[in-house]
């Protein structure tokens, strides 16, 4: 209830088709699978493709993390099925917890590698070989290279 006029403020434009619309709801993307809100894209009266997901925790004295962590991981399923199935550049995800809200931004740049590991020993010579071997270390790369803390310098404001 205090975060709807905020949070309309934000994502809700008439001029851009957009709507945002905080209610058990389920979006096209998700299945059957019921969302506190949902950021869609109007054309003329029927909802385009969703932009991006809410989940609500009310304020408890007893936080139950678990629910938390599972509304976090529905979210990014959510936003990842988004951005793939209506060919996003990303997808924003906010989750609130009592008077906190924490916004996220999904955005799939590259898949950093396929591997296809052998079933048996005897498959294990086709496995090592260069084109493995550079998809191994590319992601290695990534991973120290991304996976990191930023410094002060680098983080955008």
């Amino acid at each position: 209830m205090y975060f709807d006029p905020i949070l309309s403020a934000l994502f809700c434009d008439p001029e851009k088709s957009a709507l945002l619309r905080c209610s058990n709801i389920i979006a096209g993307e998700t299945g059957e699978m019921r969302l506190d809100g949902t950021t869609s894209k109007l054309s003329q009266r029927e909802l385009g493709p969703s932009r991006g997901f809410g989940e609500v925790k009310l304020a408890h004295p007893s936080t139950d993390k678990h629910a938390l962590c599972h509304d976090l991981l529905r979210l990014a399923i959510f936003a990842k099925d988004t951005v793939d199935a209506n060919k996003l550049q990303a997808a924003l995800t906010f989750q609130i917890n009592g008077f906190n809200i924490t916004f996220f931004l999904t955005r799939l740049r590259q898949e950093n590698g396929l591997l296809t590991f052998p079933r048996s020993l005897d498959e294990l010579a086709s496995f090592v070989n260069l084109k493995n071997i550079h998809t191994l270390l590319a992601v290695t790369d990534t991973f120290w290279r991304l996976c990191r803390t930023m410094k002060e310098e680098e983080v955008d404001i």
